[in-house]
């Protein structure tokens, strides 16, 4: 039987608790932001078209249901992490996100209505109305709303999640480099696991990373300052010589300028690649 170690464990649940609150965070922040921007756009439009309502109407409005959705945003990423909508589970977790949005805007729609009654039977002396004539037609267009404030906070989640777990995905990485002397690279589902000691240099090239080693090349998708700790971790002494450039300075067989303070720099495999003067100094050091 095969078991997660403990630590292991752990450190994928704090991350997914970092995920969590950093989304709850963002968007309570969008909530409060977007409140202040519709209240003070509805304003506006009011005092140009020579309108009157209660005091502070606009605020209220939108800010009871901004409220409302910010207690329930912990319960639907909640759902988020618990159900998520992934290759191979998307078929279990669709009815529950399915529920969960009807449970949402029930909500939603039920606490806002029940704080603005309150405020205009006990602020403004007024009975609120909030259905008016056509309840079906408000909630469907709530509905409507919500679906896509719903979608928008597992979005959101998602990504936290994605780079939280990237992050973890990183620590890691550095963990094995420093007690094995070898990389650790993704590409295209396969995970490379590398001596370090055959690292010569690499190249960003977008979201990845041209790697050349004394016996051949890989494309890896990670960033050459990512690359760099890592090799800094299993003993490289791997420096930046050019913006999209990470070289091993034990490799280095020979430099020659190429005039305005560049550099043409010749490893020993034979290849040669380029320095910039923005970089030579670090090139140079000791």
């Amino acid at each position: 039987m095969i078991t997660t170690p403990t630590s292991d464990r752990g450190r994928a649940e704090a991350a997914e608790r970092r995920a969590f609150w950093l989304a709850c965070q963002f968007i309570w922040a969008t909530l409060i932001l977007s409140w202040f921007v519709a209240a003070m756009s509805i304003d506006t439009e009011f005092a140009r078209d020579g309108r009157m309502g209660p005091p502070f109407f606009a605020w209220v409005t939108e800010g009871s249901s901004r409220l409302v959705a910010a207690l329930i945003v912990p319960a639907v990423l909640m759902l988020g992490l618990r159900a998520p909508l992934e290759p191979g589970r998307w078929r279990t977790s669709l009815p529950v996100h399915l529920l969960g949005f009807l449970a949402f805007t029930a909500l939603h729609v039920t606490g806002m209505v029940l704080i603005r009654e309150g405020v205009w039977a006990f602020a403004y002396g007024q009975s609120y109305d909030f259905f008016h004539d056509a309840p079906l037609r408000e909630i469907v267009y709530e509905a409507r709303k919500d679906l896509g404030t719903y979608i928008g906070y597992q979005i959101i989640f998602a990504v936290s999640l994605a780079l939280q777990m990237r992050r973890l995905e990183a620590e890691v990485a550095r963990a094995e480099a420093r007690q094995t002397h070898r990389l650790t690279l993704k590409c295209g589902g396969r995970t490379l696991r590398i001596a370090a000691d055959e690292f010569r240099a690499a190249q960003a090239a977008g979201n990845y990373v041209e790697i050349r080693l004394a016996g051949g090349e890989h494309l890896a998708r990670s960033t050459l300052t990512e690359l760099e700790r890592q090799l800094g971790e299993a003993g490289i002494d791997a420096v930046r010589v050019h913006r999209s450039w990470l070289v091993n300075r034990d490799a280095i067989r020979e430099i020659i300028p190429t005039g305005e303070g560049d550099v043409a720099i010749t490893l020993d495999t034979g290849s040669q690649i380029p320095g910039s003067r923005r970089y030579r100094a670090r090139l140079e050091a000791a």
